[in-house]
């Protein structure tokens, strides 16, 4: 009964976080915003019911470690966006995310959405790492949010950016890793 009630409070606690940055995108009208916190909040509930075990799963180890290994990745594309935006980005605000220059230094010389597919590949992991029905459901509905959030990301970029982003989207691809890394 304590995990259950523990697993809940701490969803709430996510839901709580992410509607508020969900409501502010709605004020804004920043759609790339409401998909990539309505992922976030799928993702981390998901991962949060599957460190408790709140479901059976398939416990398949060598998809676990795949899983596992995914993390990698994601996590380098993640925290390396974040680096880049913050240091790059000439943010005006406290949010390294709200840049006023194009970036195309770093993992964004390789993909023009790296965050949004570094989330994704996580989505990919945590469906690896917690075998279930339940992870298979959530983790694709959480990959398709980040996805969503890309797709809208390029068209807000390109009225934020104009011509510049117009140029550097011939250039660098929006998710497809390879293709850069074959130039």
């Amino acid at each position: 009964m304590y995990r259950y009630i523990l697993c809940i409070g701490i969803c709430a606690v996510i839901w709580i976080i992410n509607v508020r940055w969900i409501i502010q995108a709605v004020r804004e009208r920043i759609t790339s915003e409401i998909y990539i916190h309505t992922g976030l909040g799928i993702f981390f509930t998901l991962l949060i019911i599957g460190i408790f075990k709140l479901w059976t799963q398939f416990d398949i180890l060598w998809l676990q470690v795949i899983g596992f290994i995914f993390y990698v990745p994601s996590a380098i594309l993640v925290f390396g966006s974040m680096f880049e935006l913050k240091h790059k980005g000439k943010a005006e605000t406290s949010d390294p995310t709200a840049t006023t220059a194009l970036v195309d230094t770093g993992v964004y010389r390789i993909v023009r959405q790296p965050m949004t597919l570094g989330m994704a590949i996580w989505s990919i992991a945590i469906i690896l790492v917690f075998q279930s029905i339940l992870s298979i459901i959530l983790g694709i509905l959480s990959f398709f949010c980040f996805w969503m959030s890309a797709r809208k990301e390029v068209e807000y970029n390109m009225r934020k950016f104009g011509d510049e982003y117009r140029e550097y989207m011939k250039k660098v691809p929006m998710w497809n890793i390879f293709k850069r890394l074959r130039k």
